[in-house]
């Protein structure tokens, strides 16, 4: 458009030029920046078992939230990516340490309320932390020996290694048929328990009690007492029984069973009750 001067001259009127409009950046939401940071937190933290694998969780909650937010996807994605790495980070290390616990006898007392002991012969619960070194040729003869290895503390408490001086023990050990035919030729469990008196239970400890009635799953068995020459000792026992048929253990038949029991805990009494309560013949 073009107007008249005062001085006669033609001029262009131009409009005044208009500052271009900028658009404000959009603000990432906090739930963005909370997926961000508890992602990173996650992945670095995805290592150590249950808290990385709570942040990871709670990394991949708020980062599927975040990504469905307008400008959210790029925080969002990072903490579902961190987060989910660091999940299955976690579920990995701590397969790992729980096999390795297992293969090593020192997760039992970890992983259960029991230890169950089973071979060709006989079933029952071992005591938890009681550890199961016994090899797989003597598992398959039915002999049992569970250990409690440790030290010690300067208050006497035990500290239960698994390793070191053996502390406690649950023994099952079978009788050869001709040895318990020549102890005991009537086959009756008294006459067994008074050959053991006379023979074995004195260099065990001073028997306190000698026949107390006990029933290894349906089956008539003996329970003697003992006090123990070892100081730490609370508890001394064996359990001796009659097996309902024989068995092999290392080629020989066998039929009669000594289950021993040497507690330094005050848990003896209940050791020795889930031992018999959960005995079964096979």
């Amino acid at each position: 458009m073009t107007i008249n001067s005062p001085q006669g001259r033609r001029q262009s009127a131009r409009l005044p030029e208009q500052a271009p409009v900028s658009t404000p950046p959009k603000r990432r939401g906090g739930i963005a920046r909370a997926a961000l940071i508890v992602g990173v937190s996650a992945f670095v933290t995805g290592w150590i078992p249950i808290l990385g694998l709570l942040l990871g969780v709670a990394g991949i909650v708020l980062g599927i939230l975040a990504v469905r937010k307008p400008g959210g996807k790029p925080f969002g994605r990072v903490g579902l990516i961190g987060s989910a790495l660091a999940v299955l980070a976690n579920v990995s290390v701590t397969s790992v340490i729980v096999i390795s616990l297992v293969n090593s006898g020192i997760g039992t007392a970890i992983l259960s309320d029991a230890q169950p002991i089973v071979t060709p012969c006989y079933s029952f619960n071992g005591p938890v932390g009681y550890i199961n070194n016994q090899s797989a040729e003597k598992t398959e003869g039915c002999v049992t020996s569970l250990e409690l290895r440790g030290e010690y503390d300067s208050n006497g408490e035990i500290n239960n290694t698994g390793v070191g001086s053996i502390l406690g023990s649950v023994l099952v050990e079978p009788v050869p048929v001709a040895s318990t035919d020549a102890w005991a030729p009537s086959g009756r469990l008294d006459d067994m328990v008074d050959f053991l008196n006379r023979s074995y239970f004195p260099d065990a400890g001073e028997v306190t009690s000698l026949r107390e009635a006990v029933s290894l799953d349906g089956v008539e068995a003996n329970l003697t007492r003992l006090t123990s020459t070892a100081e730490k000792t609370q508890t001394k026992a064996f359990l001796t029984v009659f097996a309902p048929e024989r068995y092999q253990s290392a080629g020989e038949p066998v039929r009669f069973f000594v289950i021993s029991f040497v507690i330094p805990d005050d848990n003896g009494e209940e050791i020795i009750a889930a031992a018999a309560d959960s005995w079964r013949w096979l």
